[in-house]
């Protein structure tokens, strides 16, 4: 009796505790789509010092594949120009399960304004996914 008592104890406190582990994993490997980013970022300004405008691709940016470096994002560069660009990180596996930040992005706007944003917002990090 004694030994089903602790079992129960055990289950409950189990299950009050792996929903938060869960959401500390998440918060923890949004650090993988910003730490991706911010490095493509830093390769784009390089790129962009040796050519007229931004790399429209990750391959010139000598990106292995289209994903971050732990790979639970799938990266994406749009509206790459001479004045900007936009990078995409959307999570994938596991990582899918993020609702908060559904995707992150960082944003090169025409004034060189770097703007990071979540959730497919354009202006705002509404779900304060961005840690600097």
């Amino acid at each position: 009796m004694e030994s089903l008592f602790c079992l129960a104890i055990i289950g409950t406190l189990m299950g009050m505790a792996l929903p938060q582990l869960e959401l500390q994993w998440q918060k923890t490997r949004r650090q993988d789509a910003q730490n991706s980013l911010m490095q493509l970022h830093l390769r784009q300004l390089q790129w962009r010092g040796l050519h007229a405008q931004y790399a429209s691709t990750l391959s010139e940016l000598n990106w292995a594949g289209t994903y971050s470096i732990s790979k639970h994002y799938l990266l994406s560069l749009e509206n790459s120009n001479a004045q900007g660009y936009i990078l995409h990180a959307t999570p994938v596996g596991l990582q899918s399960r993020d609702t908060n930040c559904s995707s992150m992005s960082l944003r090169i706007s025409e004034n060189a304004k770097v703007l990071a944003t979540s959730n497919a917002s354009l202006l705002t990090d509404a779900g304060t996914c961005w840690k600097w």
